[in-house]
């Protein structure tokens, strides 16, 4: 009997810890901007890992252990340059490459991700106050929308990233304020990596 009420103490214990230190590794956030229209929507609500990347002390800015570094295509959340905002965007660009964009083409080293058209009429679940652009398309595995020959920043001249630096862009590339505008990103202000949404349909 002693040994059963023991098993059953230890039990509860791990989930009363487990539940304790939930909070400083899982985040909730309701997106309130179309910067990642189609993929994300105003009212959409993501979950981010904040250990995906990087295992921090619970509660503190204290390095455990690095876990791996973020990828192409990863959808992070990032503390904007405002230091009082933070933000979902596309990671494009890693350490030691070369970012440019013509005409909304993302060219990686001078070389041109894959971009392959979708048929916007298949997005019509998306609302209107997202400001979708007039070209849906898969570029490298994500969804992204632009209309041509109007975003402001459609076209950038290329950018050398240094160790540690990551180049972002909000996947509906006519409204998204990114890496276009204010340049590469450091690794110290990506908090995690968005791992679910749950979409407002």
């Amino acid at each position: 009997m002693l040994t059963w009420l023991r098993r059953k103490y230890r039990i509860v214990l791990l989930v009363v810890g487990a539940l304790a230190l939930l909070p400083s590794y899982l985040w909730a956030y309701l997106l309130t901007a179309p910067s990642e229209t189609p993929t994300l929507n105003i009212g959409d609500r993501i979950l981010v890992n904040k250990a995906s990347y990087t295992l921090r002390f619970p509660y503190s800015s204290v390095t455990l252990y690095r876990v791996r570094s973020p990828e192409r295509g990863d959808m992070i959340l990032l503390r904007l340059p405002d230091r009082r905002s933070v933000a979902p965007k596309r990671v494009i660009g890693l350490p030691g490459e070369t970012i440019e964009l013509r005409e909304n083409r993302v060219l990686v080293n001078g070389q041109a991700l894959p971009l392959q058209p979708l048929k916007r009429a298949d997005f019509r679940w998306v609302d209107p106050i997202n400001h979708i652009g007039s070209v849906v398309a898969d570029e490298d595995g994500h969804w992204i929308s632009f209309t041509p020959g109007v975003g402001r920043y459609r076209t950038c001249p290329p950018v050398s990233l240094n160790p540690g630096q990551y180049y972002v862009i909000g996947d509906n590339r006519d409204v998204s304020a990114d890496s276009r505008i204010w340049g590469p990103v450091s690794e110290a202000n990506i908090l995690g990596k968005v791992v679910t949404a749950l979409h407002k349909r």
